[in-house]
């Protein structure tokens, strides 16, 4: 009689396939985690408005991801009071000239951070110190900057409407001559560019006398 512990080759077979698959994701995981390029590195960075941002937001470098944000906290009496802490590849080379921004993947795509890698020269951000973040600005301050602008450009558009009509009666009764004078200007135009034209291929005429 056979042994119930006995397996089918198409068993043993999916069995397998099972515990590759498993293994390739535990992989994956660990080096999306940074675990094979010796971990990652911890930044804190300030803001006043988050505009959005979430925990687990992607923090780029340079326009590359490179970590995620990893805590979201409040200061109480902090003039920013928004402290984002970040934990990013070792490969982003964080400066003492180094920014940080919020930014949207898209128009109304997920907020993600922006860490700029600063200047060449400038000398690498002790560990443990913060990054001052640059605040995105907040619709309701866009669409009232908007607005104002709008206001600015209809007044302006009202103090032009005087100037237009003065303009407008001054110009009546003289189409004739001014549709003279710019068929006059556009003739010279067309002279002086065939003259120059002449002299570039025959630059021998100016050293010619009389």
């Amino acid at each position: 009689m056979a042994s119930s512990s006995n397996y089918s080759s198409t068993e043993i077979r999916s069995g397998f396939f099972v515990i590759l698959s498993i293994l390739i994701l535990l992989v994956m995981t660990f080096v999306v985690g940074g675990i094979f390029k010796g971990g990652s590195e911890e930044w804190k960075i300030r803001f006043g408005y988050l505009n959005g941002l979430e925990d687990s937001a992607p923090v780029y470098y340079a326009g590359r991801e490179v970590g995620k944000v990893s805590k979201i906290e409040i200061v109480r009496g902090a003039p920013r009071p928004i402290l984002v802490t970040v934990k990013v590849s070792p490969d982003a080379y964080v400066r003492t000239d180094s920014q940080a921004y919020i930014d949207t993947l898209g128009m109304m795509g997920e907020k993600f951070v922006e860490i700029s890698p600063g200047s060449p020269d400038a000398k690498a951000l002790e560990k443990g110190s913060v990054i001052e973040g640059h605040d995105p600005i907040a619709m309701h301050v866009m669409v009232g900057k908007m607005n104002r602008l709008a206001d600015q450009m209809d007044v302006m558009v009202k103090s032009l409407n005087p100037l237009v009509e003065s303009a407008s009666s001054i110009l009546e009764g003289h189409e004739e001559e001014i549709s003279k004078s710019i068929t006059n200007i556009n003739q010279i135009t067309a002279n002086l560019r065939d003259m120059t034209d002449d002299l570039k291929h025959r630059p021998w005429r100016l050293l010619r006398k009389g």
